[in-house]
């Protein structure tokens, strides 16, 4: 009986583990390099407060993304409002000097159905 108690938790923790961890293995990473042909900072939470529109739409490589928008959640939801900010600043130096940006985006965490940039490159 002891052995089948044991067998239970064993199997109990792995089913907790495999529920924690279930968000995490469905979520999807992608990136384009595209330029940025557009920014926006919304006055309410719409949209996580900020994004840009690229011209390589993120959803050729994730499904799940919508359009050619990312946002930055300058709300806070996905990252600090500072850093967020700090990327609406590097999407507008490269709208303002014309360069190209390289932008990682994730498919798990969303803002009315754009991809959370959790990562842009300014590239020469």
């Amino acid at each position: 009986m002891k052995s089948r108690t044991g067998s239970l938790s064993l199997k109990a923790f792995s089913a907790a583990l495999l529920l924690c961890t279930a968000g995490q293995l469905l979520a999807a990473f992608g990136d384009v390099v595209a330029n940025v042909d557009r920014v926006l900072v919304q006055g309410d939470a719409t949209f996580g407060g900020c994004m840009a529109a690229l011209s390589v739409n993120p959803q050729s490589v994730l499904p799940n993304c919508q359009a050619s928008w990312v946002s930055f959640s300058c709300t806070g939801d996905f990252t600090d409002p500072i850093r967020a900010y700090r990327m609406v600043d590097i999407a507008e130096l490269a709208l303002a000097t014309g360069k190209q940006v390289q932008v990682w985006f994730r498919d798990d965490m969303l803002h009315n159905g754009y991809c959370f940039a959790a990562r842009i490159d300014v590239l020469r």
